[in-house]
């Protein structure tokens, strides 16, 4: 039997991405991408080995934990429908910046303070990829964004 890695990476990629609707709790959110893939050397011989790479971004650990969870399982499985094996390696290269509310209403404070009412917004959180968030795993920290604005008033 002919085992072939680009279809058993192919119907992988086509499987996992049903994880973050399937198996996550839908209130949190989680992102899943394969950004790189790898497979063959020459185009007419069946590829041998096949290698993804890609990125998980959650804003909670347990929520993480199922999408890898999941994506070992998935790979397994995929792996054994079609005769072959699989190699799984996860990197938790960054973790969620998870804002500590004390520090924020104090940072956010300040601001209102030094700067008025309208200094301060309320957006949604984002999901950029941030390594301030390993600091938040051993101290109590606020990540916030500073900018300025220049406006220009025409008047006729």
């Amino acid at each position: 039997m002919t085992k072939d890695a680009v279809v058993m990476v192919s119907q992988h990629i086509a499987h996992i991405q049903t994880i973050t609707s399937r198996a996550t709790d839908l209130m949190e959110a989680a992102v899943l991408n394969v950004g790189k893939v790898e497979a063959g050397e020459p185009f007419n011989i069946i590829a041998e080995n096949a290698k993804l790479e890609g990125t998980v971004r959650t804003f909670d650990a347990k929520t993480r934990d199922i999408v890898e969870t999941e994506m070992k399982r998935y790979a397994e499985r995929t792996a054994t429908m079609y005769g072959g094996t699989v190699k799984f390696k996860y990197h938790r290269v960054l973790d969620s910046v998870i804002n500590e509310t004390q520090s924020a209403q104090l940072v956010q404070s300040i601001a209102r303070n030094s700067f008025g009412e309208d200094s301060v917004g309320d957006f949604p959180p984002t999901m950029g990829g941030k390594d301030f968030g390993e600091y938040t795993n051993f101290f109590e920290c606020y990540l916030s964004y500073k900018g300025c604005v220049h406006l220009i008033i025409l008047s006729m």
